[in-house]
């Protein structure tokens, strides 16, 4: 899968990141509500947005775009906010679902540290090993030592570094004009989508 382009041109950070929950709100006559959670976990909303580009970096993005067919092709992007010299805390972050045979999983993220591996909420830390990259999108990368996830199990990890954000472009249709003008004005908006 793509990864948004990262480096030539470089955004303004941090980006704005919206974490989208699902809840369903059910509301009673005795003014009390019940809430239900629809998805286990967050989609992340984000919009991008530059402080200055040039005309060459303007048409990376665009040609970035057009490849994705706009808001066709899903791809990923890296919250960098850790170039600030911030350290974010992700919790509770999906890897996968255990098949009895698949060893490693992606972690959502790279440059990670500080991390604790659960299965199906037990930690199993001490039953696995880190990887560096070599994920998509090049994630860092969980590897079970003992013996493979049984099926159903699923996988999720609390990590600091940068999170791997599974998105699309928001407009499908979107003149190049308004493209380039919303990099500088408003920001390229990015619906989050549910982990693959």
């Amino acid at each position: 899968m793509a990864t948004f382009p990262e480096s030539s041109p470089s955004p303004r950070y941090p980006l704005v990141v919206e974490p989208e929950f699902n809840t369903l709100i059910s509301g009673f006559d005795g003014r009390g509500e019940q809430r239900r959670k629809k998805s286990l976990y967050p989609k992340y909303n984000v919009t991008v947005k530059y402080d200055n580009i040039s005309v060459a970096e303007a048409k990376t993005l665009w040609e970035f775009y057009i490849a994705r067919s706009g808001a066709y092709e899903a791809f990923y992007i890296y919250d960098l906010a850790l170039l600030l010299g911030h350290s974010f805390n992700h919790v509770g972050e999906y890897c996968g679902t255990g098949d009895g045979s698949t060893t490693i999983f992606d972690i959502p993220g790279r440059s990670t540290s500080s991390r604790t591996v659960y299965s199906d909420g037990v930690d199993v830390t001490s039953d696995v090993s880190f990887l560096t990259g070599g994920g998509s999108s090049s994630s860092d990368r969980v590897q079970f030592d003992v013996a493979a996830p049984a099926t159903g199990k699923i996988i999720t990890i609390d990590f600091t570094g940068y999170l791997r954000m599974r998105v699309r472009f928001l407009e499908d249709k979107l003149p190049r004009g308004v493209f380039i003008y919303n990099l500088y004005v408003y920001g390229i908006k990015l619906k989050g989508l549910a982990s693959a």
